[in-house]
Order: C-alpha cells, then sequence, then structure tokens
C-alpha cells in the first residue's frame, strides 16, 4: 500500500486528479492509514493506469466508466471506433493546414488592407450530367467564371473554392441525395472551371462554408475585406455563406451571371433576398473585378 503522493509518482498522475476519479467512482476509494492518509493497493494502481490510458487516447470520463471493466470485445470496438476517429481529425486537421499553407504563400502578391477576393461555391462534378444533383443550368455560369478566375489570378486576386465534401454520417445528406462524397469524382471541382495550382480549396458539409471550415482563417491571412461571391446554388449555399460573410462584417459583391440555382425562380429569388435584405451589389463577371480595383485604386491611402 501507498501514499497519494507515491501513488502520483507511479501512475503519472495528479493527487488532484486521483481524488477525483475516487469521487467519481472510477476508482474504489481508498482506505486510511492510522494518521489519516490516503492509502492505494496495487490493483487500486492499476486501475489509475487505467484511467490515465484512455484518458491519453481521447475517451471521456463517462466512455472510460464502461471500458474500465468491460469485456475484450468491448474494449477492441471502442479502440477501433476511437482510431477512426482520430484519423479523420487528423485528415481535417491536414486539409486545414494546407488551406492556410496556401493561403500564406499568395498573401505576399495580393494580400493589401481591405483587399479582394473571389469566393466560389460548390462547382463540383455531382452538379454535371450524370451527377447526384444533376441541373444543365449550371452550364450557364460556367464560361463566365471560368474567365473571371482567369482575370482574377492575373490580377492577384485570391480565389477560394469552397466545395462540398460529405462523409456518409453528414447530416446533410439525410436532406438530399448523396453528394460530394469525401473521395468521389462528383465532389471534384469541374474541370471547366478547374482551381490553378495558386488557388486555394477548403472543404464544407454544410450549406454556409464558414461552418466547420478554415474560410475565416484563410480571409484573415489574405487581410481581405471584400468577397466577390460566386457559384451554385444562389438560393441556399451561396446566399448562406454570403450573408454569413455580411455578418462577420466583409463587404459582399455578387457576381450576378456567376450565380446560379436550379431553376430560374429559385435563383431569382435567391438574388432579390441578398439585394433587398443586405444591399449587396450586383456586378457581372466581365467588369466586378475591375469596379473594385477601380474603387481600391481611387480610394486615399
Amino acid at each position: 500500500m501507498v501514499t497519494i503522493k507515491r501513488a502520483a509518482d507511479l501512475t503519472g498522475l495528479t493527487p488532484k486528479a486521483i481524488r477525483h476519479y475516487e469521487h467519481l467512482g472510477l476508482c474504489p476509494c481508498s482506505p486510511r492509514s492510522a494518521g489519516g492518509y490516503r492509502l492505494y493497493s496495487p490493483q487500486a494502481l492499476d486501475r489509475l493506469r487505467q484511467i490515465r490510458y484512455y484518458r491519453e487516447l481521447g475517451f471521456s470520463l463517462e466512455e472510460i466508466r464502461g471500458l474500465l471493466d468491460a469485456p475484450e470485445n468491448a474494449v477492441r470496438e471502442a479502440l477501433t471506433r476511437r482510431r477512426q476517429t482520430v484519423t479523420d481529425e487528423i485528415a481535417r486537421q491536414q486539409r486545414a493546414l494546407a488551406t492556410l499553407d496556401a493561403a500564406l504563400s499568395i498573401a505576399p502578391r495580393g494580400a493589401v488592407e481591405g483587399g479582394v477576393a473571389v469566393v466560389t461555391i460548390d462547382l463540383q462534378n455531382d452538379i454535371l450530367e450524370g451527377g447526384a444533383l444533376a441541373c444543365k443550368r449550371i452550364h450557364r455560369i460556367l464560361p463566365p467564371l471560368a474567365k473571371l478566375f482567369a482575370r482574377a489570378r492575373e490580377r492577384g486576386v485570391p480565389v477560394i473554392y469552397i466545395c462540398d465534401w460529405h462523409e456518409p454520417d453528414d447530416p446533410e445528406l439525410l436532406l438530399w441525395n448523396d453528394h460530394m462524397l469525401a473521395g468521389t469524382r462528383g465532389a471534384e471541382i469541374i474541370d471547366q472551371v478547374a482551381p490553378g495550382p495558386q488557388d486555394i480549396v477548403i472543404h464544407k458539409n454544410r450549406f454556409n462554408g464558414f461552418v466547420n471550415t478554415d474560410l475565416q482563417a484563410v480571409l484573415d491571412a489574405l487581410h481581405v475585406r471584400t468577397v466577390v461571391m460566386t457559384g451554385w446554388r444562389t438560393d441556399v449555399c451561396v446566399a448562406q455563406t454570403a450573408i454569413e460573410a455580411f455578418y462577420r462584417g466583409y463587404r459582399v459583391v455578387l457576381a450576378e451571371d456567376g450565380v446560379g440555382s436550379t431553376s430560374q425562380a429559385e435563383h431569382d429569388s435567391g438574388l432579390s433576398m441578398m439585394r433587398i435584405n443586405y444591399g449587396f451589389d450586383c456586378w457581372p463577371c466581365e467588369t466586378v473585378l475591375e469596379k473594385l480595383l477601380d474603387e481600391q485604386e481611387a480610394a486615399p491611402q
């Protein structure tokens, strides 16, 4: 039997943590010495080491409660699930790191304070014929967008692609057909508007391009204050991302022939809502960048 101080040394835990685990019932209450000190048996030390092991793997205390005396097959199942969670998180962090590296790599060229970026939403193969959310209307916006993106690259304006990227258990898939599934051809960007090596690609799993993504960090790294919104669908993902940008303090401009939706009525409704409720400027792809960059050059320094 050892004291709590010695137990802490042997298990790598703090005395405070040991007391906490006892209080929660994860470790049996220790007997007391004649002097009133807590005493810990070899079995109690093994239990404390087990708790620390599971904590280091990222399990919650409630999950650990169920694992401590669980049969081996249940423990293996829990470890397998935890491994997948960690793998998914590593992949997400790697995508975030690549996105931030891309943003920082182009910052010196176009990232002036109050700068402009083109943000485009969901220009992916699943919108094309044969895709999960196929709609021929997508072809209306691809030619003007290809020209807009090319001009942006020439002028040093960042082009940021926000793309749906869904795992099988994403809630959005309960509302829509399985679409833009991670790693599939349907999730890839349409060749006609494919990103260049300097462009930034960010994956999202919600309508709003700011939710669960690094878009805010990228815009901050580029010192962007004005976003030119383009992409698919005017009334859903484009609108939600544009409105979020407005609430976060960005100036939002819509490239009116560079956004589209599954019907003219839906497109018109989304465009009208954003114009009336939020006062967004709407300019054609052919002139939107020149208007904004001319404004910047004319502004007092």
